[in-house]
């Protein structure tokens, strides 16, 4: 055993837990208001409570924010949760993906203080936000309504993350944390591949293409899987603020923040299942658990230099390393190696595979404010993004033991079933935005503005296949050692296996066998937008604007699907006009109308025709889907009791065109391509949210936060137009079915949080919150050829959090995460029944910690 691991674990664990934020006094910013030439002055939070719900009340856009005073009492620590509280939101089960109004990743954008960001995952549109910390932001913004600042592609929201600027008093913050999840702790023995180390700093690389040629077998990692000692999450950070007088008026303002977190999980339970309505399983791992180990490594700068009164500047830089391991090992029936025994009462079929993530993603954004005269004023934002996202050396092995004979051997002679795999993605993205604000007069307000973002994208992947040369029964494979048959003396000796790529033989076309499969893009935005803002009354405000934006976008690929290689060429413009009224009744009651057209893009790997293989399915990109168009609308009744209360109440509606879908493809697994699956869709919807002081007195609060979604979601189903629109897949929708809901759209969201606040002596304080989540039934992916849809299950969560701060400046805190532990189910929904595709619980958790800021 690791004693050093062991006591650092046991330290963190007794001694701490989850990260703290900076104190109220430390996150602030100047607030001014003019009464009749009288100037009051105060300091307000921006992430506060009151301070969101005011600027919600006063702003003529509709928009929500969860702050950072929120997040801190309910212990949130990523931006993938700290979403999911607000209205209409929920968190895609395992992943840090965000569905809002039931419209997932394709249809939201991410923006960090107004400027988009690349995905840190080619699977993916929008950044993973679970790997950005909150305590680096000041608020979450939703914007759900659209408006023509903002980049058109997007149907559901965009989620702007904004991070520190401090003004506040110097200070310096130490945060030590530890939790752990009991599925992990409990597991007798924990594996994790070989190769990666404890801080997820090493980059494992691709062996030469000289040495696999010259030697063969040269992988420098083991197929063996190796014991980890003290599966115990921890985690350290630090925050600090400080600021200097420059001149008679400047200011330089200083934020940053580092830190080092990771954690274990493990499932154990029901995966890959997949079924004919006849015939029974395709395939179905009854057997099955995965090993998860992340880390996150993250350092943000944040400098913020006020000239005068008139002019400002800003420049942030955000660094975040990110690492996953994934160890998998699946045990049940695959037709695909023996279609006789789906009892297994012989044979079972044994998949070990392990897969390894790295992502390095830098943000770099410069932007400036200035008053150029009374009416005037110019804001201008620009950004460099660079990713790095790596999956180096996954490893799959496929063997069937035979339980009659009591050995195993090698499943097919299909040389992809055993296999390691690499590959990487390299992006580079600028973008920017400029507008102009003018004043006419007291009641109008007129923006002029232009974005562009340009940004490439280079895809290479390579798999070294192992065909397997001796004949099934001579020979014995031990499915926990592999290395004894693959490795480098096996290999020369020529006996037992060869090396192939999807291109051939290393051995007999080098020339060939070594170029990797790759798609590479280039996508060129460009807009204009102009905004008009008239105040009709003292209780009358619209807003009017259209927005003109141009999309041309180049993906050039050369893959297993296609190794004659092919090229896409895209070139969209869309006018998109959008309004927003408001009504004040009085200052505790508001009226709001919104309307806009928007449209949804597929995502670069939902074009480039790459498959990507899991273990549930495998998902193929399709070079003929198009854009959908959305219209949209919103009718909104706000009401603000008091400070820190609100109570609202909307009705939504889109209208889609061409809506996008993910669908099962002809194969015998769960194969997922996309396409544009019918004419129209559309979206009706409700949301409630109440926040609400239950009993406030003297030093004593109970308060509630409570939000409801109710969505009734149908698109078309049209064969016809999935054929003609589609020529390169086969699919067969299931007959008699033309309209169904929208893929990935809950029918019912809710959210409940109850906190009690305490405070005594002089700065010391306790905040205790408790707060549970429900998500009913989804449709992960349409169903096709008689195969019912993919349906996720209602499940819900329960969290609680007690945070403790002492005037010293030492806070302490305890969390209980999932404490319910539901399973998570996956079904395939077929007309016989629901058969289990997926099924697991994440498992309970619960973390301390203690912080001191000085």
């Amino acid at each position: 055993m690791n004693f050093r691991k062991l006591s650092i674990a046991v330290l963190f664990l007794t001694t701490s837990g989850t990260l703290f934020y900076a104190q109220e006094k430390n996150d602030t910013v100047k607030k001014e208001k003019k009464i009749e030439g009288v100037i009051i002055q105060g300091t307000t939070k921006k992430g506060g409570e009151a301070n969101i719900i005011s600027v919600q009340r006063k702003s003529v856009e509709v928009i929500e924010r969860v702050g950072s005073v929120q997040l801190e009492k309910q212990g949130v620590g990523d931006v993938s949760v700290a979403v999911t509280k607000a209205t209409g939101s929920q968190k895609q089960e395992g992943s840090g993906q965000i569905f809002i109004r039931g419209l997932g990743d394709r249809n939201n954008s991410t923006t960090i203080n107004g400027l988009q960001v690349p995905s840190n995952d080619p699977l993916y549109k929008n950044i993973d936000l679970s790997i950005i910390k909150t305590d680096m932001i000041d608020f979450i913004g939703l914007e759900k309504v659209y408006n023509p600042k903002l980049w058109g592609d997007m149907s559901g929201a965009n989620v702007d993350i904004v991070t520190k600027v401090y003004t506040g008093k110097p200070y310096f913050k130490v945060n030590l944390g530890s939790s752990v999840n009991f599925n992990s702790v409990q597991k007798n023995n924990y594996f994790l591949q070989d190769g990666p180390n404890f801080f997820g700093s090493k980059i494992l690389e691709k062996p030469s293409k000289n040495a696999v040629l010259n030697r063969g077998y040269v992988f420098t990692t083991s197929l063996k899987d190796q014991e980890i000692n003290n599966p115990i999450n921890s985690a350290l950070s630090f925050d600090f603020g400080t600021n200097f007088k420059i001149g008679e008026q400047g200011k330089l303002s200083i934020f940053g923040y580092g830190g080092f977190d990771n954690s274990y999980d493990y499932f154990q339970g029901i995966t890959g299942g997949s079924f004919d309505t006849t015939t029974g399983p395709n395939k179905i791992y009854d057997n099955s658990e995965e090993f998860k180990y992340s880390t996150n490594t993250t350092g943000l700068i944040n400098v913020n230099y006020r000239i005068n009164s008139k002019n400002n500047i800003n420049f942030s830089s955000n660094y975040i390393h990110t690492t996953e391991q994934k160890l998998g090992n699946y045990s049940g029936y695959n037709r695909d190696y023996y279609d006789n025994d789906v009892s297994q009462e012989r044979y079972v079929t044994q998949i070990r595979r392990a897969t390894y993530k790295t992502n390095d993603l830098i943000v770099n954004q410069l932007k400036g404010e200035h008053t150029l005269s009374e009416p005037l004023k110019i804001i201008w934002n620009l950004g460099y993004n660079r990713l790095d996202s790596r999956r180096p050396d996954r490893q799959q092995n496929i063997t069937v033991l035979d339980k009659l004979q009591n050995y195993s051997f090698f499943a097919s002679s299909n040389p992809g079933a055993n296999n390691r795999y690499y590959d990487r993605l390299l992006e580079n993205d600028f973008v920017g935005d400029l507008h102009a604000d003018y004043k006419l007069g007291e009641n109008t307000k007129i923006t002029l503005g232009y974005s562009g973002r340009y940004k490439d994208s280079d895809f290479k992947a390579t798999q070294y296949n192992f065909r397997i040369l001796p004949a099934q029964g001579t020979y014995y494979v031990d499915p926990k050692n592999y290395d004894s048959f693959f490795n480098i003396g096996n290999y020369q000796m020529g006996g037992f296996f060869d090396i192939v790529t999807f291109r051939g033989d290393v051995k007999y076309n080098p020339e060939t066998a070594f170029v990797p499969q790759f798609f590479t893009s280039e996508i060129m935005n460009n807009a204009g937008y102009v905004n008009v803002d008239y105040k009709f009354s003292e209780k009358f405000t619209a807003q009017v604007g259209v927005r003109y934006d141009n999309l041309q976008q180049e993906i050039v690929y050369n893959t297993t699907l296609y190794p004659d290689g092919g090229k896409v060429n895209k070139d969209y413009s869309k006018i998109l006009p959008a309004f927003n009224l408001k009504y004040s009744l009085n200052d505790k009651h508001n009226f709001r109308l919104a309307g806009s057209k928007t449209y949804t893009t597929p995502l670069l790997l939902e074009v480039a025709p790459f498959e990507y293989e899991d273990i549930d399915e495998s998902t193929i990109g399709n070079p003929e889907a198009y854009p959908a168009d959305n219209y949209n609308v919103d009718l909104k009744w706000e009401w603000f009791p008091k400070k820190n209360e609100l109570i609202s109440l909307t009705a939504f509606g889109k209208y889609i065109q061409n809506p996008i879908s993910r669908i099962v493809i002809a194969s015998a697994s769960n194969i997922v391509s996309f396409m544009n699956i019918g004419d129209t869709g559309r979206v009706f919807g409700l949301e409630a949210e109440i926040r609400k002081d239950i009993y406030d007195s003297g030093k004593t609060r109970l308060y509630t936060f409570i939000n409801g979604t109710y969505l009734n979601t149908e698109q078309d189903l049209d064969e016809n137009k999935v054929r003609k629109e589609n020529t390169k897949y086969n699919v067969t929708l299931n007959k008699g079915v033309t309209k169904d809901k929208l893929q990935g759209a809950s029918e019912f969201l809710a959210n409940a949080n109850l906190g009690l606040e305490q405070k005594w002596g002089d700065k010391n304080t306790m905040d205790f919150v408790v707060s549970y989540s429900y998500i009913s039934d989804n449709i992960y992916a349409i169903g096709t050829q008689e195969k019912g849809n993919l349906v996720d299950k209602a499940f819900s969560t329960l969290d609680a959090t007690m945070k403790i701060k002492l005037g010293s400046g030492i806070g302490f805190s305890l969390t209980g995460r999932n404490l319910i532990n539901p399973y998570f189910t996956r079904v395939q929904d077929n007309k016989a029944g629901e058969l289990v595709s997926r099924k697991y619980k994440r498992g309970s958790g619960i973390g301390a910690s203690v912080s001191y800021e000085f």
